[in-house]
């Protein structure tokens, strides 16, 4: 642990390191800077275009209440990682800022970190969701209406805001003199409690609470491939009886096959690209060496390197699945963007 009330910089969190620090730099360049800022800022546009399509669309169920929450919760995690893709540029020196490049970076960190969460367990809300529609369909609109969507979704933002309350009690920040530097800079300090504090936000926000939502994502997965599969086999029986069958729990409809399909391809994705960011997390609980101020956490950085990446992916490819396997989705978004090369000729010919 680092000792408190001492200033915590980037130098400060590295002595020895593990790995030849032009390996790490150009990790960082190539795959940091270069690869997922350019996935952040796609993700941004992304996730810009479907907070309006989604309302184009309407509220009249559930579903595009979550859809919207999810877009809006990918949308903060990409701007926060985004900054703090940006600070960690192994070229930006902390001796060149006013502000410790660990203060941008801590709070663009948990920034990104709390949407990240947020956004996976919006995903699996939603995937439960779709799970009552394929085997409750004739009840599922009772059960989950559009205001019970809209308090679900708040009340996931407003719970894991809590996430963020152990991570700032155990610090604060302040300006202190740095005399190698002949500079007062802006740092973050350590406190008492970080000691006390440091299992909590490690075993139950870092382990727990993590793990728990992708075995929801995983449930929920299942029981939609399961079921759909079922409920297929049926409808092949029934087509090839030449039975006429009047709506029951099991007949699906065409758009509830291909919605649950939707979002069991989001659940899939949202489990594997961010899976292996928290199995970092729990790597560090048991392997103390590769914390922050640890001799491996040059280790730890590279391949964070790759697992923020993984992030970034997560919260900007929605659109390719929401535009193949939505026909209302695409029929939408050729809407908006044949409005919009409408007014680009409109202004060319002005």
């Amino acid at each position: 642990m680092y000792d408190t009330d001492e200033p915590i910089t980037d130098v400060a969190l590295k002595s020895d390191p593990a790995i030849d620090p032009l390996i790490l730099n150009i990790t960082s360049l190539l795959v940091g800077n270069i690869l997922t800022v350019s996935m952040c800022l796609f993700g941004v546009v992304t996730n810009l275009i479907n907070i309006p399509l989604f309302r184009r669309q309407g509220y009249n169920d559930g579903v595009n209440v979550t859809l919207t929450a999810l877009a809006i919760s990918d949308l903060g995690a990409l701007l926060g990682e985004l900054v703090y893709t940006a600070i960690v540029d192994p070229y930006i020196k902390e001796i060149d800022l006013v502000v410790s490049k660990v203060v941008i970076g801590v709070i663009s960190g948990y920034w990104h970190e709390y949407f990240t969460r947020v956004s996976s367990v919006i995903t699996a809300f939603a995937a439960f969701e779709r799970c009552l529609c394929v085997t409750r369909p004739l009840k599922v609109k009772t059960m989950i209406t559009t205001r019970t969507a809209v308090v679900v979704n708040v009340s996931i933002f407003v719970v894991h805001s809590l996430y963020l309350f152990p991570q700032f009690y155990t610090m604060y920040f302040d300006w202190a003199f740095m005399p190698e530097r002949n500079k007062t800079v802006f740092v973050v300090y350590v406190n008492s409690l970080s000691a006390s504090m440091f299992p909590i936000t490690l075993y139950f926000t870092d382990m727990l609470l993590p793990y728990c939502t992708f075995l929801a994502l995983v449930v929920c997965c299942a029981v939609l491939l399961f079921t759909l599969k079922a409920k297929a086999k049926w409808r092949r029986t029934v087509v090839s009886s030449a039975l006429e069958v009047k709506p029951t729990s099991r007949h699906l409809t065409s758009k509830e096959r291909k919605s649950g399909l939707l979002f069991l391809s989001v659940s899939v994705m949202c489990v594997v690209l961010l899976l292996p960011q928290h199995i970092v997390y729990t790597a560090v609980i048991f392997v103390r060496e590769m914390a922050m101020d640890g001799y491996y956490s040059d280790i730890r950085t590279v391949v964070g390197t790759f697992t923020v990446l993984l992030q970034a992916i997560n919260s900007s490819m929605t659109i390719f699945i929401y535009y193949n396997m939505s026909t209302k989705y695409r029929s939408e978004f050729q809407k908006m963007m044949g409005k919009y090369d409408c007014l680009q000729f409109l202004k060319k010919d002005t």
